[in-house]
């Protein structure tokens, strides 16, 4: 029972991982396609989407998924960072304080929403599943 348990704990974790990456990608995309780029808003829905994203993910994982939801974010803003620096590269020597300095509201806040996001989505899927099963 308990191997099964751990086993079906595994599938819902990777499950949750793979829907926060969805939700992150298509949260972005119909941000992308409503919303004007602004730098303050791109601040604000790089939040509201890691929150939503995060959400998602601990609602399906149940548990264990605020460090795999950290390290998305991490990875993401890897990314992000590292085409910032190609694109500015060429024309500032060294461009990551620039980056810094218009991305470190987004970065901080992002990463506070995913926590946030991850252990709130976790909590309320705990409290259905163990409301279910007292019925």
């Amino acid at each position: 029972m308990l191997k099964g348990s751990i086993r079906m704990s595994s599938k819902r974790l990777l499950l949750g991982v793979a829907i926060l990456v969805a939700a992150q990608a298509l949260l972005n995309n119909i941000a992308s396609l409503l919303l004007t780029e602004t730098m303050g808003l791109i601040t604000v829905r790089s939040v509201v989407i890691a929150l939503l994203a995060a959400f998602a993910g601990g609602l399906v994982a149940r548990k264990g998924i605020v460090i795999p939801a950290l390290a998305v974010w991490l990875a993401l803003w890897a990314v992000t960072v590292y085409f910032l620096y190609a694109i500015a590269a060429p024309v500032d020597q060294n461009p990551l304080p620039m980056i810094a300095q218009h991305n470190w509201v987004a970065f901080i806040g992002s990463g506070f929403a995913t926590v946030v996001g991850a252990m709130l989505g976790q909590a309320i899927a705990t409290k259905r599943a163990t409301q279910a099963t007292a019925t």
